[in-house]
């Protein structure tokens, strides 16, 4: 939970291997795309009151339904 509200990286960067289309918006090959970590960390439609210091959230029967890259401290991937 401490990692969540205070990320060591506060956002990542990814490079799109292909044009894709993101929110309705054609976003060309090549693009480098910002990934703000903190910022999704402490979205309220991904954790319930984000503010809250609460380690319980991370146990696996309020895991369910999140999404797997909701919580990534250090990023996800290659």
């Amino acid at each position: 939970e401490t990692m969540r509200k205070y990320p060591p990286v506060h956002f990542i960067s990814r490079k799109l291997n292909e044009t894709t289309i993101l929110s309705g918006y054609q976003v060309p090959a090549d693009t480098l795309c910002h990934i703000p970590i903190y910022d999704m960390h402490h979205r309220e439609d991904l954790f319930e009151d984000p503010e809250r210091f609460d380690p319980d959230r991370f146990l696996p029967e309020n895991s369910v339904g999140r999404h797997p890259y909701a919580y990534i401290p250090f990023g996800a991937g290659p």
